[in-house]
Parts: structure tokens; C-alpha cells; sequence
């Protein structure tokens, strides 16, 4: 029977590149406006590929309960807009939204995945 549990040195792996994609995304967005201009095109889109990404790496990851990641990642969300305050950039509801958007597309994504593996096994189990 194989061992559904990730090995440490994968896990790392995937740890490091979850927190690659935080710190990137993290200094993208905490540029100055002024600095890039106000029409960022695809900027909602970007929000929502993100921590679409994010979650799924955490739900697949399976450190953490499904229902924590809502919590870490909108977390992560609101500090980055309490951020922006301190870089002349505004607080978005908007972004927020699109965050919250990522992760229950993320969250969902792996809900439907791991509900298609069960009926899989279940499947094989009675035949």
C-alpha cells in the first residue's frame, strides 16, 4: 500500500515554493502606485490566480485542515492590504473580494479532485 503522507523533502519543496509565491506576490504588491501607474491591467485576475495557486498548494499539501485555509490565506490577504496603506496605496474591498474568489476556487478545485480519487478508490475496492 503506498503512503498517501508527503515525505519531508517534498514537503519542503512545496513549502518553499509556496512561500516564494507569498514573498513575490507580497513585493509586487506593495509597489508604489506612483511608481506603476493606476490601470494595472489584469490586476483582479492576478489576485484571484494567486490564491487560487496558494490554496491549492496548502489543501494539497495536507498540512492543515481545508477549513484553516480560508483563515490563513484571507489573513494573508488583509495584511497585504493594511500594507499597502503604509505605501500610499489604497485599501481595496475589491481585491479582498477577488482574494476571497482564488481561494474558493482553490479550495473547490481540490474539494472536486479528492472527491473524484474517493470514488475512484471506491470504485476498484468493489471489483
Amino acid at each position: 500500500m503506498k503512503n498517501e503522507r508527503l515525505t519531508n523533502k517534498n514537503l519542503i519543496i512545496i513549502f518553499c515554493f509556496f512561500f516564494m509565491i507569498v514573498i513575490l506576490f507580497t513585493i509586487v504588491t506593495l509597489i508604489p502606485k506612483d511608481t506603476i501607474g493606476n490601470d494595472i491591467p489584469g490586476e483582479d485576475f492576478a489576485h484571484i490566480y494567486v490564491f487560487l495557486i496558494l490554496s491549492c498548494i496548502l489543501c494539497f499539501s495536507k498540512v492543515t485542515h481545508v477549513k484553516y485555509i480560508y483563515l490563513i490565506l484571507f489573513s494573508y490577504g488583509f495584511l497585504i492590504e493594511i500594507l499597502q496603506l503604509k505605501v500610499g496605496r489604497t485599501y481595496s474591498y475589491l481585491d479582498m473580494l477577488h482574494n476571497f474568489i482564488g481561494i474558493s476556487l482553490g479550495i473547490g478545485f481540490y474539494l472536486f479532485v479528492n472527491k473524484i480519487i474517493v470514488l475512484k478508490k471506491k470504485s476498484n475496492f468493489l471489483k
